[in-house]
């Protein structure tokens, strides 16, 4: 049997699981989220001048559709991207005379009216409760496909062509590729060592590495761009991840092997004169990257080539990469998330060094006269959190 204590690999899957787990959002913001767009719905519904003869639904559509939400940094809103999906065809409407009936409907609202914000080609409503929700109205191209939508252009002029819907079948089908991660074997090793762990979402154990590997590329994304232009997008990001991912079981693989391929495919490109291209996988008329300037690119493959030479030195130990894991995650996080990972060790371990150190960092340890670390008599000591550095 595998000894979960003593198997680095298999603890920093873990770790790197615990991370993602703590970085994406929680399953109270999500119902605020779903709640949210479902009252918008619903007051389209009784909007007697455009929408209320018409079959409408608002999705969601982005991150929060194929779970790989991160939490912003700095205390930022949320940016939930959603769909108004008309279920009829667009050439019956203009552009414009869409986009201005959502606007009318929703300002009947007072509620709506005061939190309203009009953006280019979509609303935005301001919400008190940490995110914002840009709604995008959309109507069919054709009567045989309800996936694909056709979309306003910024100007309102006309229309371009979209399908949240299928890139999320995309993602998730690539995601979903993968019989048995190296997380799950995790889990059952620690229920066949009847291991006692404390309660975790669900989700903890069963979400794929390849949508780990995005949140986690994503979250240093954040912190990469933090006081930098030419931010790299989340759809770039999520396409190039998913469409590399070769199947690996587990998330540090999947991560090191991804990104040095998006490695390669950027120095391919410049070696054979061909412009590097992120195109959208279910509508390949699409280019995420086509308004790319050589800055966007530069950022682009500094921001890609800095994260991988730092995950290089994940592969080492905690001990070594500690540093490491802090820039790429946020000192915060990674320290939550490895106190919580050691207090489940030293529940379950039989080496000494292992409960100790679990015991002082859950401030439950006491030495005895002996010098013997426990948790029943002598002098309490105080926690010191090194964190696998000094």
């Amino acid at each position: 049997m595998i000894d979960i204590f003593k198997d680095y690999r298999l603890q920093r899957e873990e770790l790197l699981a615990r991370i993602a787990q703590e970085l994406q959002l929680d399953k109270t913001r999500l119902e605020r989220m779903e709640s949210a767009y479902h009252s918008v719905a619903e007051a389209l519904k009784k909007d007697d001048d455009f929408f209320a003869p018409l079959e409408i639904e608002i999705y969601a559509q982005g991150s929060k559709r194929i779970g790989t939400t991160v939490k912003p940094i700095n205390d930022e809103d949320f940016d939930l991207d959603t769909v108004l999906h008309i279920y009829d065809l667009y050439y019956n409407y203009s552009p414009e005379q869409v986009y201005n009936a959502l606007i009318k409907a929703l300002e009947k609202d007072t509620y709506y009216k005061s939190i309203m914000e009009k953006k280019p080609r979509c609303v935005r409503l301001n919400y008190k409760s940490d995110f914002h929700m840009d709604i995008l109205p959309a109507c069919m191209p054709d009567s045989m496909d309800k996936e694909k939508i056709k979309i306003p252009e910024k100007a309102l002029r006309n229309w371009s062509s979209g399908n949240p819907k299928g890139f999320a079948n995309w993602f998730l089908n690539i995601a979903n590729s993968v019989d048995t991660s190296l997380l799950r074997m995790y889990s059952k090793v620690l229920l066949e060592a009847k291991v006692e762990t404390e309660p975790l979402p669900e989700e903890f154990y069963i979400k794929t590495p390849l949508q780990r590997a995005v949140q986690l590329i994503k979250r240093y994304r954040d912190i990469y761009f933090k006081n930098k232009d030419y931010r790299v997008s989340s759809i770039v990001i999520t396409t190039l991840v998913a469409k590399l991912y070769d199947g690996e079981d587990s998330i540090f693989d999947a991560i090191d092997n991804v990104t040095q391929k998006i490695k390669d495919s950027y120095l391919d490109s410049i070696k054979t004169g061909c412009k590097f291209k992120v195109l959208n996988p279910v509508n390949i008329e699409e280019d995420f990257t086509d308004s790319w300037t050589q800055n966007h690119y530069n950022s682009f493959y500094n921001f890609i080539s800095d994260f991988h030479k730092k995950w290089q030195s994940l592969k080492n130990s905690f001990e070594t990469s500690n540093t490491d894991y802090i820039e790429l995650f946020g000192e915060g996080i990674y320290k939550k998330s490895l106190t919580e990972q050691i207090k489940m060790f030293s529940k379950n371990s039989d080496d000494d060094f292992t409960r100790s150190s679990g015991l002082i960092i859950g401030n439950n340890a006491m030495t005895d006269s002996k010098g013997n670390i426990n948790i029943n008599k002598g002098i309490k000591n105080e926690p010191h959190h090194s964190f696998g550095g000094k």
